[in-house]
């Protein structure tokens, strides 16, 4: 009988153990939306959380669907939500040039002529007799977005510019053309450009679902501090 109830004991013992031992779930990753202009905020984002939790989606503005990710990062404003927002930073709107350009400055009259196609040479700027070529963003684009509203007052960019896919493409595009004019992003800003025109600053947000989870209720408060 002893030896019954030792084995019973060993037996629940072991049970007991195994149990405890058994690996946790692995936590659900958060599914993160991103344009192309809030890269930079992406490292951030893991540094609250872990790359091993998040999945990410680069999308442009137009294409961000709060109701199938748990957190949307854009930069700047749109004149409706239909998520709440919350400003996690904030993101200068520039224009460069190549660094070969002789302009140094150009005036908000100057810049609309330019983007808009009412402007063909540098001359025209003070700069050189060579023609100018405009680069922009796909229209649905934030940075793209910002600048149309804030630059051209709501008008379109010329229909000659040529198409970046994102801040780092064309500020690579316009340090290979002496000729180029472009808009990116203060965080994009190095040596390879000149800035001749600060845009606007602009809120960077997070957008969420109405009652977001736990998780992103953290990841949120990191973003913020």
């Amino acid at each position: 009988m002893k030896r019954i109830t030792s084995l019973l004991f060993l037996s629940a013992f072991f049970l007991h153990g195994c149990k405890s031992a058994t690996p946790s779930a692995p936590a659900e990753p958060l599914l993160i939306q991103y344009t192309a202009g809030s890269v930079p905020w992406l490292a951030v984002v893991y540094s609250c959380e872990g790359i091993d939790v998040i999945n990410v989606d680069q999308r442009s503005a137009d294409l961000l669907d709060i109701q199938s990710f748990d957190m949307a990062i854009r930069i700047g404003q749109p004149d409706k939500f239909t998520s709440p927002a919350y400003q996690i930073g904030t993101e200068d709107i520039l224009v460069v040039v190549n660094r070969q350009n002789p302009i140094n400055s150009l005036t908000a009259e100057q810049v609309r002529g330019l983007f808009t196609g009412e402007t063909t040479s540098w001359q025209e700027s003070k700069g050189a007799d060579t023609y100018v070529q405009v680069w922009g963003y796909f229209p649905g684009e934030d940075i793209q977005q910002i600048f149309d509203q804030s630059a051209l007052g709501g008008r379109r960019i010329t229909s000659t510019a040529r198409l970046a896919a994102n801040p780092d493409e064309m500020a690579q595009d316009i340090a290979g053309d002496k000729n180029a004019v472009g808009i990116i992003t203060r965080h994009w800003k190095l040596d390879n450009v000149s800035v001749v025109f600060t845009v606007a600053r602009v809120p960077v947000l997070a957008l969420t679902a109405p009652q977001p989870k736990a998780a992103v209720q953290n990841l949120l408060s990191c973003l913020q501090k």
